[in-house]
């Protein structure tokens, strides 16, 4: 029985392209050589190093972000960022063409997730990132009921608004959804661009989709635990998402005995003292710390910019290919 844990696996897992693996916590001076995965080479071929600047915390179109694939690569390529994660809502099918759309820019992909979960018992949510999955079908099984019933709690809002009195069907509001499932964000979009509301999170959002308005009403995520094991199934590894944010580090002990890689640290919800404690917690649970921006574009009241926040230099994470000075 092999008795090590989840973050020494993924650390093994993780070569250097020369022999070497790399070493979780070996601090500054980190490197990634282009050309060694998943099409972020230079494109004559050579091996100039530069630093690591991973966003592994990102949203399209393809969910709930207001800017495509290849506007994103390109921006991040801009920005100077080597490795990028899509994590699109419980979505895994545009994983291959990120992937191909990154060679060409040459930003590295790293598949990924974010599935939509909670605690059954406390009713928390629970968001689970998954990354460097090798199939996804185990996830898609999961993924699949949430996608349709979140789809189906937007068209009871389309019809709410309607008899509110707006001007707005379902067919109006599917060119925003390049993924095809429907979300809040493609509704208010809609309402803003045809007059009917100020702001995309102006009063409409404030009244009517929170704090108790007619459209304040959610849908059944999967279960914490469940999403855990799908990722692992899938061949990947799943992470805890900004539990600052939803306040969860209670349930770190459950979600590693059932697979837990890691926890995600540098999140623009999580606190220097949020980021202290998910340190001590990976260290005494044997998980490594990711990071990302959680970028939705213009489809989040608060977001931040693209490449604002990064994964930390030493995240071992299969397809950052690390290699020490």
């Amino acid at each position: 029985m092999d008795h090590r844990t989840k973050g020494e696996m993924c650390r093994e897992r993780t070569g250097t392209g020369n022999g070497e693996r790399a070493r979780p916590g070996a601090g500054k001076g980190i490197k990634v050589r282009n050309g060694e995965r998943n099409g972020a080479g230079n494109r004559d071929g050579g091996s100039a190093e530069k630093a690591v600047r991973a966003d592994l915390h990102v949203h399209s179109t393809c969910s709930d972000g207001s800017e495509d694939l290849r506007g994103i690569l390109a921006r991040a390529a801009g920005l100077g960022l080597t490795h990028l994660a899509f994590t699109d809502h419980d979505c895994t099918r545009y994983a291959g063409e990120a992937q191909r759309l990154g060679a060409e820019t040459g930003v590295a992909v790293i598949p990924g997730v974010e599935i939509s979960a909670s605690d059954r018992t406390t009713g928390r949510k629970v968001h689970i990132l998954g990354y460097d999955y090798k199939r996804p079908e185990p996830i898609e099984a999961v993924c699949a009921p949430i996608l349709r019933r979140r789809h189906e709690n937007c068209l009871k809002q389309i019809g709410i608004l309607r008899d509110l009195g707006y001007c707005i069907s379902e067919e109006a509001v599917a060119p925003y959804a390049a993924g095809g499932t429907f979300y809040k964000q493609h509704i208010l979009k809609y309402l803003y661009d045809t007059g009917q509301s100020p702001a995309v999170f102006g009063d409409v959002y404030r009244t009517v989709f929170k704090n108790g308005g007619p459209c304040d009403f959610d849908i059944e995520y999967a279960e914490a635990v469940e999403a855990v094991r799908a990722v692992a199934e899938a061949g990947g590894y799943a992470v805890l998402a900004h539990p600052g944010q939803q306040q969860n580090f209670d349930l770190i002990p459950e979600l590693v005995r059932v697979g837990l890689s890691g926890i995600e640290r540098n999140h623009p919800a999580n606190t220097q003292k949020h980021r202290e404690l998910i340190s001590r917690l990976a260290a005494d649970n044997g998980l490594f710390c990711t990071g990302g921006s959680d970028f939705h574009g213009i489809y989040e009241a608060k977001g931040q910019p693209l490449g604002s926040v990064l994964a930390p230099e030493d995240c071992p994470l299969p397809g950052l290919v690390l290699i020490k000075d």
